[in-house]
């Protein structure tokens, strides 16, 4: 793997959220962790040491980079709207939260305070 591209990729706060994988060299992100939400742009390595960034699905190109780091920010200017943190499960449970308003998706404080709540 390109320690360049995972560098770049690691230092995007963004990115971090996400859940990471690597196939053929291709770095990807997925929302969950259960299985791929193929929703987020990934980067594939060109000849001579060049990015192309695609995605979600292989046939759209977001565009081409020369530096790691110019890859990243196409994946960020790429990631879908209201993109947050990954979800520990599978891409159904991640669809039912997308369907929720993010107005009343309780937080992790409010989450152990709403499990206390019901357990007594």
């Amino acid at each position: 793997m390109d320690i360049r591209l995972v560098r770049a990729a690691h230092a995007e706060p963004l990115l971090c959220q996400l859940h990471p994988s690597s196939s053929h060299q291709d770095l990807h992100f997925s929302r969950c962790t259960g299985d791929w939400s193929w929703d987020v742009p990934f980067v594939m390595h060109l000849p001579g040491g060049r990015y192309l960034v695609a995605g979600p699905s292989r046939s759209q190109i977001v565009g081409e980079a020369d530096t790691a780091e110019e890859a990243v920010a196409l994946v960020v200017c790429g990631l879908p709207p209201g993109c947050g943190p990954a979800v520990v499960g599978r891409r159904e449970d991640l669809d039912r939260l997308d369907m929720v308003p993010p107005d009343q998706i309780l937080g992790d404080d409010e989450r152990r305070s709403h499990t206390s709540d019901q357990t007594g």
